[in-house]
């Protein structure tokens, strides 16, 4: 489901833009920076738990394929050819992680290609979306909480309770929980948002 605050003020990030990200992101990587390494694994923790735990995995073992994703990258960081397409290469070797879990509980060898795997996981049920759509949704997400961060803490308060929290807040709780009336949340929620926008818009 696509988040709500990026519905409601038609925020768009493009694939492309991310895959640029991603790049300038993973050469500060390689130069042992080591914020740039903790912004990838933010980036990218949600997507990658995403994958085991789809195909059934526990909690556990998403965390070590989490793990081992992470430390192959640091191993084979030098190797990797399309910085931009760092997002591909973490999908695949997540999922690869994952199937060689998977195989391993079972007795069985892992896939030597990406094919084998790719038609082996197939046979998984996951009505999860795509894995662009998932990350951009996710970077989505990300930057909104990241922008948020920027406004003051009442406008904070009002569009976190309403579009983050889970369920969402009813206009008489977030009224009550900035001290307003409960007429007062509409305008202020629109005003929010505005702000939110522009910050977005940077």
């Amino acid at each position: 489901m696509a988040n709500p605050v990026a519905k409601r003020i038609e925020v768009e990030f493009e694939a492309a833009r991310l895959s640029n990200a991603d790049a300038e992101l993973l050469n500060r990587c390689r130069k042992n920076d080591q914020a740039a390494w903790d912004e990838l694994v933010v980036r990218y923790q949600r997507l990658i738990f995403a994958i085991p735990r789809r195909a059934g995995l526990t909690d556990e073992q998403a965390a070590d394929v989490f793990q081992d994703v992470f430390l192959t990258l640091f191993e084979k960081i030098d190797e990797i050819e399309q910085p931009d397409k760092i997002r591909s290469w973490i999908v695949t070797t997540a999922k690869f992680k994952t199937w060689a879990v998977i195989r391993g509980s079972k007795g069985f060898y892992s896939p030597e290609t990406e094919e084998e795997m790719e038609a082996e996981m197939a046979g998984i049920r996951d009505s999860a979306p795509l894995a662009d759509e998932m990350l951009i949704e996710l970077e989505e997400q990300h930057l909104i909480r990241t922008a948020l961060m920027e406004l003051e803490e009442r406008c904070q308060k009002i569009l976190s309770m309403i579009y983050l929290q889970d369920p969402a807040a009813s206009y008489v709780e977030v009224a009550a929980a900035i001290n307003v009336g409960e007429t007062s949340i509409s305008p202020l929620r629109s005003r929010c948002l505005k702000k939110l926008e522009k910050v977005l818009a940077k």
